[in-house]
This record gives structure tokens, C-alpha cells and sequence, in this order.
């Protein structure tokens, strides 16, 4: 009776959301009947906040500053800490020691994907292996990808990452006050380069430009709880033309983005082998490998996606990194001076360093290694999921549990890292393969078998950035309009990649 009314009133808005309602409870009341069964033992759930009736733990889920406050949820809670947001659960994972019992040593059962249906289905990452669901396709590319990005190999690449590091240095001496859009432009050329053998010279590069675009649509997208879809997926469904379904909306331009990113410097180099124009790349080799071994189109659309996936992790993970080396040596000059002095003792002031040069240079190790601690690019990592249901510690953990590595807690934990806040490289002298200090930096990468296999492709590209910089220039805090020396904070934006808020410094060549 209350359906035929509310037809016959107009009230079709007020019966929609009537009818989501009862969608909800009872997917509500199917999720809790099925993970009872799965429970016989009737385990307790790990410990966390108190969720509220339907919402669960939505209020606790952070939507700014989510490194400090899961990193207080985790003082409050512990180890572990269990949320659920509508019937969905997530396991936060707060030390080494768990992250490494999971993703680790049961690893078969904790590298699968969620669902992600607005990154995914309507922006079009689906074919991001980053992303994919843990299975043959995914290991498909993952095998093509680390057998060209494996640390026995990416010395290839050093030359490329080196006169990079070089024209870098230059345009920082003519615009130093465009420190951020050099670093930018910097991470983005090296990496078109080594994946495309495209030469990148204009600031305003076609390519750069678009993967900025796909690459901000995925920023606002992976922010937790940024849109409803990716809690109830039936709703991607839903037509354009509604009045809220501006998700989509947005989707589709940044669709247009992403796959733009993915293919126009694909094709460009396809094009380039035709010719014979192409200069030696990741594509280029792997292309004319498929063309003497006769491999079908799949192989060649995996070739095409994990050069995408290059591009969108390289452009954006190194200016995250630079960045934040850049704040530490405003903050902390003592450490500047020491790297400086390593430098020229070991090299002098007649050439810059280069790769040769790492081995003898273990403070500047440190300065990078103390970045990645400092600041890791993405504090929350990418989610993993657990496949079967499981229980650690006395606990029981879902099957479908979103899985999330708090890299961020880890880095910063004291027992480990004495004044974590400080940025001190020298925690790292005289210290190797199994100190904790030295191997839990590993988790600034993310885990287990979803640990980021460009890692030392990135790390190189840090590197010699870094002991270029400290060799060629001084960096000091900036001055405001009227010349007064403005007081710099360690502060660092939210979202899936962390960066140092806007802040000025002072770059002069050394004399």
C-alpha cells in the first residue's frame, strides 16, 4: 500500500531511498548470517573502535591527516584494529612483525585486490596490474614487469637516470623557485625515457600533461570513502543523467585521461619501430622480442599495461620523495653539511657523482634511506585483500577483509626508530640486512608478493638525484616578500601519496 501511494503522490525519491534501505539491511543481515557460519569456533574479531549500528565505523575512518590518526587508532588499540563500514571489515596493520606473519609467510592468502569500482570499472584502471585481482593475468605481468626492473638489471638504466639527474640540476639553476615543477617534469622524463625512449623537453608535454590529469582523478578517487560506489558497487549502475551520479560524470573524463596515458606514448613507439625511428626502451625491446616469437595480441596488450603502470608509479613516487628530501635539508642543515662534506671528500669539486660513486658514499645511502622512512610515499600503501577466511593471534579475520599495511606506524615506531619524527640518516650507519632499522624500510614499497617491483628503478632515480643535488647546490629556508626568513614545519598533505605541503627554500649554486 505505502508503494502505490507513494507513486501516485510523486514521492519517487522518498520510495528509492526506502527501497536502498531495505537493500542495505538485508545485505546487512546476509553479511552477518555468513560470517557467522564461517565462525564455528566463534573467534573474537580483532580489537577496534565500537562500531555503530548499520554505519559500522564509518565516523572512524579518517578523511584527512589518515596517517596520524590511524597511527592513534593504533596507540589505542594496538597491533591490529578492526573496522567495518556498512558490512564491509577492515584489518589495519599496525608492526613489522604482523605485517611480515601476513603478507609474508601467508602470503598466498593476502595478496588479492578488492573490488574498486569507481577506480577500476568507470576510470579505467582495470588494466594496471597494480590493481588487478591476484591470479594468472596478474602474474603475467608482474613476470614481464620484474624481469625488466629487477635490481640485477636497472643498471641499464643508469645512464638515462643520470643525465636526467643532470638536466634536472640545470633547470633548477636558472628557475630555482620552480623547485616543485622541475621535480615534476624531472620523475616524468626519466620515466617516458627509460619506458618509451621518448625524449621529454617543453613543461607543458603532452604526455606529462595527461598522465597529471589520470594521476589526479586517482588521487581524489583512492581517497577513502571520496565516493559511495566503492561501498555499495550496485551503484555504478546507475544512469549518468541521475542527480547523484556526478561520480560518473567525473569518471568518464578522467577515463578519458587514464587510457589516453596508457596508450599515446604506446602507440607512438609502435609507430617509431615501423619507421625505425625508435630509440632502445622497455616497449621497443619487449615489441620486437614479440615480433621474432610470433606472441598473440594479449601478450602485447600486457607489454602496453605494464608501461602504462610504469609511467603513473614513476611520474608521481619520485616527486614525492625529491620533495620531501628537499624539506629535510631546510629543517635539518646539520645533515646537509655532513652529506656535503662525504661528498667532497670522496670526490672533490671536479665532477658530479654517479652511480660508481654509491659504494663509497654511505652517508648519502642513509640521507636516501632516511627519506623513504621519514616520508613514505604512500603511508597506507594500496590495500591488500584476504581471500579465505583466517584467524591470527586468537583472532578471526573475514574473508573479503580489506587488508591495509600502515607503513606509515611502522617507519615511525620508536622501539625501532629512536625519535622517529627527527630526520636522523645516521640510524643507519653500520647497520645491514637483518638490523630491523635496516629491513623495515623495505615496507615504504609495500608487501609481500605486492611489493612495488619498480622499487629499484625508483630508489636509483632517488639516489643520484639526491647526491647530485647535495654536490651542485646549497638549499636553505626561503624568505617571504619582505625578506624576512620564514619559519618551514614538517608538514605533509593526505591522500594515497604523501607530499610536503607547500613551502618556500633557497637554492644557490655552490661557489
Amino acid at each position: 500500500m505505502y508503494f502505490e501511494l507513494a507513486i501516485m503522490q510523486g514521492k519517487v525519491k522518498e520510495l528509492l531511498f526506502v527501497v536502498l534501505g531495505v537493500l542495505v539491511l538485508s545485505y546487512l543481515i546476509q553479511r552477518r548470517q555468513a560470517r557467522l557460519r564461517a565462525n564455528p569456533r566463534r573467534l573474537p574479531l580483532p580489537p577496534g573502535p565500537k562500531p555503530l549500528p548499520i554505519i559500522g565505523n564509518l565516523l572512524d575512518i579518517p578523511r584527512d591527516s589518515e596517517a596520524a590518526r590511524y597511527n592513534r587508532l593504533a596507540r589505542e588499540h594496538g597491533d591490529v584494529v578492526f573496522l567495518s563500514v556498512f558490512g564491509k571489515t577492515i584489518l589495519v596493520v599496525n608492526t613489522y612483525q604482523v605485517a611480515n606473519d601476513l603478507f609474508e609467510k601467508r602470503s598466498s592468502n593476502y595478496s588479492d585486490r578488492n573490488e574498486l569500482p569507481m577506480i577500476n570499472d568507470l576510470m579505467g584502471w582495470d588494466w594496471s596490474f597494480g590493481h588487478m585481482p591476484y591470479g594468472e593475468r596478474w602474474k603475467a605481468h608482474r613476470k614481464i614487469f620484474h624481469a625488466h626492473f629487477q635490481a640485477s638489471v636497472v643498471s641499464v638504466y643508469w645512464p638515462i637516470q643520470l643525465k636526467e639527474a643532470h638536466k634536472l640540476l640545470r633547470r633548477l639553476l636558472h628557475e630555482p623557485e620552480e623547485l616543485l615543477e622541475h621535480l615534476r617534469h624531472n620523475s616524468a622524463s626519466t620515466i617516458m625515457n627509460v619506458t618509451y625512449g621518448i625524449e621529454v623537453s617543453d613543461e607543458d608535454d603532452r604526455y606529462i600533461t595527461v598522465a597529471e590529469k589520470a594521476l589526479d582523478g586517482m588521487a581524489k578517487a583512492a581517497h577513502p570513502g571520496a565516493f559511495l560506489v566503492d561501498i555499495f558497487p550496485i551503484l555504478k549502475h546507475v544512469p549518468e543523467f541521475m542527480p547523484f551520479a556526478g561520480f560518473k560524470r567525473k569518471a568518464r573524463e578522467w577515463r578519458k585521461a587514464v587510457l589516453e596515458m596508457r596508450d599515446a606514448p604506446y602507440e607512438a613507439v609502435k609507430n617509431a619501430l615501423k619507421q625505425g625511428t625508435a630509440a632502445p626502451c622497455f616497449v621497443s625491446y619487449l615489441l620486437d622480442d614479440l615480433e621474432s616469437k610470433k606472441e598473440n595480441k594479449q601478450h602485447e596488450d600486457t607489454i602496453r599495461n605494464c608501461a602504462g603502470l610504469a609511467l603513473a608509479a614513476g611520474a608521481e613516487s619520485t616527486v614525492s620523495s625529491l620533495s620531501s628530501f628537499v624539506l629535510a635539508m631546510v629543517l635539518y642543515p646539520d645533515v646537509q653539511s655532513k652529506a656535503r662534506r662525504e661528498i667532497d671528500t670522496v670526490i672533490g669539486h671536479g665532477r658530479l657523482p654517479d652511480f660508481s660513486d654509491r659504494g663509497s658514499l654511505p652517508y648519502v645511502d642513509a640521507v636516501v634511506r632516511e627519506v623513504l622512512r621519514w616520508n613514505p610515499v604512500a603511508p597506507l600503501g594500496l590495500p591488500h585483500m584476504v581471500t579465505h577466511d583466517d584467524e591470527y593471534d586468537g583472532y578471526f579475520i573475514p574473508a573479503g577483509t580489506t587488508i591495509v599495511g600502515n607503513s606509515w606506524t611502522i617507519l615511525h615506531d620508536p622501539v625501532t626508530y629512536t625519535d622517529p619524527g627527527r630526520f636522523n640518516p645516521e640510524r643507519f650507519l653500520g647497520v645491514g640486512k637483518g638490523s630491523p632499522v635496516f629491513d623495515h624500510v623495505s615496507v615504504a614499497f609495500g608487501y609481500g608478493r605486492r611489493i612495488c617491483p619498480g622499487r629499484f628503478m625508483a630508489e636509483g632515480q632517488l639516489w643520484v638525484s639526491v647526491a647530485c643535488i647535495l654536490s651542485a647546490f646549497d638549499i636553505s629556508p626561503g624568505h617571504d616578500e619582505k625578506g624576512k626568513l620564514i619559519h618551514t614545519q614538517a608538514a605533509f598533505a593526505s591522500g594515497m601519496i604523501s607530499h610536503p605541503l607547500p613551502f618556500k627554500c633557497t637554492i644557490t649554486p655552490r661557489i
